[in-house]
């Protein structure tokens, strides 16, 4: 028999679930800081009003936490270097990470977020 999530009991898909979670965040969490740039439409405007206040053009995840399941995994994102930059908070979903390594790895979590979050 093989061993697909819907021949699993509902514990074991939620376990196998936030082992690749976790082993996503052990992945990033040594290329942080990392550059990004936004994909979701209002993390671009948020970036875009706080380049307008002088911030430079950069856009940097500087930390990566698991929001559970309603949020999934959030990135703290920084807009603008100097002493005062615009602080995010994004899904990492809304992120993409040009042709960095880890690029692939974080467009299959949101590959497989989706249809979680379609089937629920």
């Amino acid at each position: 028999m093989t061993n697909i999530a819907r021949d699993r009991e509902p514990g074991d898909v939620d376990r196998a679930r936030a082992a690749e979670t976790r082993g996503l965040i052990d992945a990033l969490r040594p290329c942080l800081p990392l550059m990004a740039h936004p994909r979701g439409r209002s993390l671009a405007l948020s970036i875009a009003a706080a380049r307008r206040r002088g911030a430079d053009r950069r856009c940097t995840v500087t930390n990566i936490f698991d929001a559970g399941d309603a949020f999934g995994l959030m990135c703290q994102v920084e807009v603008g270097g100097g002493g005062a930059p615009a602080i995010f908070v994004a899904p990492i979903a809304e992120l993409a990470f040009g042709r960095h390594p880890i690029a692939r790895a974080v467009a299959d979590y949101r590959r497989r977020r989706a249809r979680v979050v379609g089937a629920s």
